[in-house]
């Protein structure tokens, strides 16, 4: 059985947490929208959904405005420890209903500029899940993954905020971030990817939802989903996860509003969440003080936008 051509889309998050610096947002905007660039020429040139997100991914890495890579707030130790994972459903050839899925996460690893092509190598080079820390990094030099000294992705910025936090609440910290990215091609295939340095004031060791399949990211035959916020809230829903199969009976917006108010706000934290459904639909929703995201389709093209938090209860 031939397969129809499906719906190609591509959105991406850059953290939901506090509202940062007016000052910021150009430059945030600025990057967003090269990020988003980067993932949709991947898919107009017929690529997949899986290297969209992963392109996606990494420019936001790179940034030093967002909390990934480059730009990872520190724990409280003064060091980065990041954590990031991928997941991708694609179509069996000749099936039209069965779906091949496939994962990879790392956590706590710290020489690795972009941690979300280790998770890919994860997933494509080894026959685990989730790998941590040096175990992870000796992955990266067999797979050909550049690795750098850890000092080289603390950014001016990053060093400038850990050093204010200490002095002022002695390492607590109520923003949170995270990046990452859903999308489908035009053959099917669904991915999601997520990245992050972790919340401010972590301490070593600590590892979040962007390395569990299932809270921070997931992805199955039904669709794709992204998470960023307050890790323990969203590992203990199961965010992604339950997202993802409430698919089978909602549009993603829905979905995704109603993730946010019942599954995180009860718990009284603060969360975001990027969906995209197999027909190519999308989906975000948030209730922290701010969440960015960029946003790619056929139809539409290429656009940025900062969304409105929840307010009051979902419509049905």
């Amino acid at each position: 059985m031939t397969r129809r051509a499906s719906e190609v889309s591509l959105v991406a998050h850059g953290g939901a947490g506090a509202v940062g610096p007016r000052e910021e947002r150009p430059e945030r905007r600025r990057g967003m929208l090269e990020a988003i660039r980067a993932g949709a020429r991947v898919l107009r040139q017929g690529g997949s959904a899986l290297d969209a997100v992963v392109a996606t991914v990494v420019v936001l890495e790179d940034h030093p405005l967002f909390n990934a890579g480059y730009g990872s707030l520190l724990n409280t130790d003064g060091a980065v420890e990041m954590d990031a994972s991928v997941m991708v459903a694609t179509p069996a050839e000749n099936q039209a209903a069965r779906f091949d899925v496939k994962a990879g996460a790392v956590a706590a690893v710290s020489r690795v500029r972009n941690p979300v092509r280790l998770a890919r190598a994860v997933m494509e080079n080894t026959r685990h899940l989730l790998m941590v820390g040096r175990g992870a990094e000796r992955l990266a030099r067999r797979a050909g993954i550049e690795l750098c000294r850890a000092e080289e992705l603390i950014s001016p910025r990053a060093r400038k905020r850990w050093r204010e936090r200490m002095a002022r609440q002695g390492g607590a910290g109520a923003a949170h971030g995270t990046v990452g990215a859903v999308a489908i091609d035009a053959r099917g295939q669904m991915a999601a990817a997520t990245s992050t340095g972790g919340v401010p004031g972590k301490m070593p060791g600590r590892v979040g939802d962007s390395a569990i399949i299932g809270a921070g990211t997931f992805a199955d035959s039904l669709g794709a989903a992204s998470a960023t916020g307050e890790g323990e809230a969203i590992i203990m829903a199961t965010l992604c996860r339950a997202a993802v199969g409430a698919l089978a009976r909602s549009n993603p917006e829905r979905v995704a509003r109603r993730a946010i108010a019942s599954l995180i706000a009860p718990r009284g934290a603060e969360a975001g969440i990027v969906i995209v459904d197999r027909r190519g639909r999308i989906g975000y929703a948030h209730n922290a003080g701010s969440m960015q995201v960029g946003i790619y389709d056929s139809r539409a093209g290429i656009r940025q936008l900062w969304v409105e938090p929840l307010t009051g209860r979902p419509g049905s």
